[in-house]
């Protein structure tokens, strides 16, 4: 047989496998599908720490935001948890939804989680966000969000139930994600300082769709106070359940602890 390129056989090269591009930290994120914030957000929080990766797949959530509709995601978490890399490592699933994991409710995403992906680690934007809060020694809120009412009502009862007190509370008022992801950062801001300049011991802002990485920083600043948002805390709260401990700066108190 003539000597042609065809013909010859593939040389093997030496390589030595490493532990992969999620070295540090494999996060699973189950988003929405109107949801255009979350994932940017989550990997501008991550960008400095190394080996820390997120590996995502949505599920569908109706237009209209209501509590019935939050309700109805859960039982599409399944099987948006098993087309996540299932046949790699993962440290820790993050649903990402703030509303709809309290009125779902943490333990039930999680066992809808554990259908699928038995024994890993599970969070939420609201349970990491409060124990953000508690670990920064927060007990009187201020609450911004940027749903309709009949979510607020939700997000309100359910934040109170954890024994936080809400002492300012204020809505953008958005009908739906879309909706709420054009909401300008700099409405956020001004809205943030208005709300943490009160008598409070710090400032939660609720929902993933909100764009607050450019701006919690600069809160803090005038406030002197904590802010703590869904996707930050989301993205705190996915290292430490990971087992790492590094330290993001620029991006408020709670990443720097």
């Amino acid at each position: 047989m003539p000597d042609t390129v065809e013909s010859r056989r593939w040389e093997i090269m030496p390589c030595t496998p490493d532990d992969g591009p999620a070295a540090g930290a494999a996060i699973g994120l189950i988003t929405l599908s109107n949801d255009v914030v979350i994932e940017p957000e989550l990997r501008t929080f991550l960008a400095t720490v190394e080996g820390a990766a997120v590996f995502a797949s949505r599920i569908p959530l109706m237009l209209e935001l209501t509590p019935q509709a939050l309700r109805d995601m859960e039982a599409h978490i399944p099987r948006a948890v098993e087309l996540i890399v299932p046949d790699d490592r993962l440290d820790v699933m993050a649903f990402g939804c703030t509303s709809g994991s309290m009125a779902i409710g943490p333990d039930r995403v999680a066992a809808a989680v554990h259908r699928a992906r038995p024994g890993i680690a599970v969070t939420d934007p609201v349970s990491a966000a409060l124990k953000g809060l508690k670990a920064l020694g927060a007990h009187r809120i201020a609450l911004l969000t940027p749903y309709p009412d009949a979510v607020n009502e939700v997000v309100a009862g359910y934040v109170g139930a954890q024994g936080f007190e809400i002492a300012e509370r204020a809505s953008f008022k958005q009908p739906n994600d879309p909706a709420i992801a054009r909401v300008p950062p700099e409405a956020i801001e001004r809205a943030g300082i208005e709300l943490g300049r009160r008598k409070v011991d710090a400032l939660f802002i609720s929902c993933t769709a909100l764009r607050c990485s450019s701006v919690i920083e600069r809160i803090e600043q005038v406030i002197g106070k904590p802010v703590v948002t869904s996707n930050q805390a989301l993205a705190w709260n996915s290292l430490r359940l990971a087992g790492c401990k590094t330290v993001v700066d620029g991006f408020g108190r709670l990443l720097g602890t």
